[in-house]
């Protein structure tokens, strides 16, 4: 695993540390963005090792977001751990990472000019709660997980326009082979529910589970 600490504003700084099981520099941003302290640490877990063609798209995300933050939580258990997993699904099939140019393209071949799904799984991981924690520590969960998701409509595009697309490199480390926050908001007509759902990590959502552990991202 890999841990470094983040150089942020600390504005909010919750009852116990807070670790981020994820290296996607885009949820590193988002939770940057709410001045939150916390550490990074990539979980050693490989996505691809599990047979999951029987779970939903929603199942999937929430699976591997336990499981990403369950690694992490075993060596940490005195910190708040999340994990979060997105993937992409269209008519029932599910659009992971590409694994080629040529794969990108098949996938934003299909993508182009219909309205697909974004799932994104958080789960949060707490830690062994103290006497005067709010809700009481018998009644806190020891861990929280749900999933999201979002509606996206993406513009008809041209081989050419994909082809370009691909060749600007951002689509190779994203689900559904694009990113909404980059050069791929260019191909995108409208979204429909949580926009930071779709880069990675809803902040409505973890913020709401945060609730149900008694903490809050609101805090100054």
């Amino acid at each position: 695993m890999l841990e470094t600490q983040t150089t942020t504003n600390n504005r909010i700084t919750l009852s116990h540390p807070v670790i981020l099981a994820s290296g996607s520099p885009r949820r590193r941003e988002l939770l940057e963005s709410l001045g939150l302290a916390f550490q990074i640490i990539v979980p050693n877990v490989d996505e691809e090792g599990f047979h999951l063609d029987h779970l939903s798209p929603a199942e999937v995300v929430k699976f591997l977001a336990r499981t990403k933050a369950q690694e992490v939580y075993k060596h940490h258990n005195q910190s708040y751990v999340i994990g979060s997993d997105t993937l992409v699904a269209i008519q029932g099939e599910i659009f992971g990472k590409p694994k080629s140019k040529e794969d990108a393209f098949r996938m934003l071949k299909a993508l182009q000019g219909n309205a697909h799904q974004v799932h994104t799984g958080i789960a949060i991981f707490s830690p062994d709660a103290q006497p005067e924690s709010t809700p009481p520590a018998e009644t806190r969960p020891p861990m929280v997980c749900e999933a999201l998701t979002t509606t996206v409509y993406m513009r008809p595009l041209s081989d050419a326009e994909i082809h370009a697309y691909i060749e600007t490199g951002e689509p190779m480390d994203k689900a559904g082979a694009y990113a909404i926050q980059g050069y791929g908001s260019t191909l995108i007509e409208r979204v429909d529910g949580c926009y930071f759902n779709v880069v990675g990590l809803s902040l409505y959502l973890l913020d709401r589970l945060f609730g149900q552990l008694g903490q809050s991202l609101l805090r100054p």
